[in-house]
């Protein structure tokens, strides 16, 4: 995967823009907003940097003696590239093909697009996603930080929300950002922010009847479709992307993460795909 040249011009302009052996490398230290962990976000590296095992060395030490004071380094890839441990996968994001069969079924639950009044419940759901998603990482969480995030998800312009129903009570939502942008390709999708059903009631054709509806409500945008799936310790974020990429979906990029002790020890960190 790479960048779009304005994406590269503007990270250039903001001097988070390294070269390595003569090849591009976005680089800048965040804070996560839940654990207060600082860590370096690389945000594109080229592939041709991921693909050679010298190059890969490289560049790892050359962002480990800039920003000696991080403890983990997080790293954007294309969708084909594996990264050998100590990373690991820490989001996966996929992408709906224009063919995928979602449809709902003719027996689905009805879904409706959330009210105003209804959003503290969307809110709930989101905060719950957010601190479920920091424990199947096994990072802190800060309920209060959590709250904000969520906040902040149902202000974005083009946040939409639905809810699922079962014998006219909500039970679940999809909420999606219907233009984000993807900077680093410079491409506009719709994202799935969240899918969440309640535990008591009927999960799969829940999620289905959701899904179906945030597609629907993306093909009349003409938009491409994007998801996320987090990934824990367990491996359960492998299943889900697989059984996700069993129904029509593909993966885009993916996120991973690996110790900034654990990387100066084993620098190569990486594999051909």
């Amino acid at each position: 995967m790479y960048a779009a040249e304005s994406y590269l011009k503007s990270a250039e302009d903001a001097e988070l823009l390294v070269t390595v052996e003569g090849l591009p490398c976005v680089a800048g230290v965040s804070t996560d907003p839940l654990s207060n962990e600082r860590r370096l976000l690389v945000e594109y590296a080229d592939p041709g940097l991921l693909s050679d095992p010298g190059s890969v060395r490289t560049l790892w030490r050359t962002l480990l003696a800039g920003h000696p004071d991080v403890s983990a380094l997080v790293v954007r890839t294309g969708g084909a590239v594996r990264l050998a441990p100590p990373w690991h996968p820490d989001l996966t994001y996929v992408r709906l093909s224009e063919d995928a069969d979602v449809s709902a079924g003719p027996d689905a639950p009805r879904v409706t697009p959330a009210t105003e009044e209804q959003l503290p419940l969307v809110a709930d759901w989101l905060v719950r996603a957010i601190l479920h998603a920091a424990r199947e990482q096994q990072r802190p969480a800060d309920p209060e930080a959590a709250t904000a995030e969520a906040a902040a998800l149902l202000g974005t312009p083009t946040r939409e929300s639905l809810l699922v129903r079962e014998h006219g009570v909500p039970v679940g939502h999809a909420t999606v950002i219907g233009r984000a942008w993807d900077e680093i390709t410079a491409e506009t999708h719709m994202e799935l922010v969240d899918v969440l059903v309640e535990p008591g009631a009927d999960g799969p054709a829940g999620r289905r009847a959701l899904v179906a509806a945030v597609a629907e409500l993306a093909r009349t945008a003409g938009l491409p479709l994007t998801g996320h799936v987090v990934h824990g310790p367990d491996g359960g974020g492998d299943r889900v992307t697989a059984a996700l990429c069993a129904r029509g979906w593909t993966v885009h990029h993916r996120y991973w993460t690996a110790r900034a002790d654990e990387l100066a020890a084993t620098p190569e960190g990486t594999r051909r795909p």
